[in-house]
């Protein structure tokens, strides 16, 4: 998973434009749908008092939001929310899945195209889940991890203040119920870019 992770930024970051450089928006706000393939199969689920893996992976899906603040051309500091849902079922059970993270850190963006940015991220912070068995009388076991995003993507630029972010892909790393799950997380949707630095 991480290999294909690294070949998708990696073609992302390989981009090469043309043209002049760009000014950055002072600031940029994106919203739109994410993908995540939860990486549980090892992880030792908390509803069974022997050390019973969930067995499996699965998807989870929902929104991703965040607001990015340039400081310059090529740095800036970006604020992520995300929310994941899913109903996989594991251990003979559904499980009904939320999670939810808060991250942020550097975002490096290569503006040397006035249509196409490529952009790489280091976001950290905090994450959180909440596991819900509705045919076992709804049990609910929750817990909060470190949780860490590292990838990339590609905005393209409509018309005016609104941009396209074609594809970010992050190589996403979560720690509940004693177990580090290395995800794969995919997310794309709209940025609304305001301002500019005049660097």
């Amino acid at each position: 998973m991480i290999q294909k992770f690294l070949i998708i930024v990696s073609v992302l970051l390989g981009i090469s434009a043309a043209g002049l450089a760009q000014n950055a928006p002072r600031m940029e706000i994106f919203g739109g749908y994410s993908f995540a393939k939860a990486s549980f199969s090892s992880t030792n689920s908390p509803f069974f008092l022997s050390a019973v893996p969930f067995g499996q992976d699965f998807d989870l899906r929902g929104w991703e939001a965040s607001v990015s603040e340039n400081v310059d051309n090529w740095f800036g500091i970006t604020q992520e929310f995300t929310g994941l849902y899913g109903n996989p079922r594991l251990n003979s059970f559904n499980h009904n899945t939320h999670l939810y993270s808060f991250l942020s850190g550097p975002r490096f963006a290569y503006r040397h195209n006035e249509r196409i940015t490529p952009f790489a991220h280091a976001l950290f912070g905090y994450d959180e889940i909440s596991m819900k068995i509705p045919a076992a009388g709804g049990i609910t076991a929750k817990d909060q991890s470190y949780g860490m995003a590292l990838g990339g993507g590609l905005d393209v630029r409509l018309h005016g203040i609104f941009a396209l972010r074609l594809i970010q892909a992050d190589y996403y790393m979560t720690q509940f119920f004693g177990k580090t799950q290395s995800n794969l997380r995919l997310s794309a949707g709209i940025v609304i870019q305001l301002g500019r630095t005049g660097y």
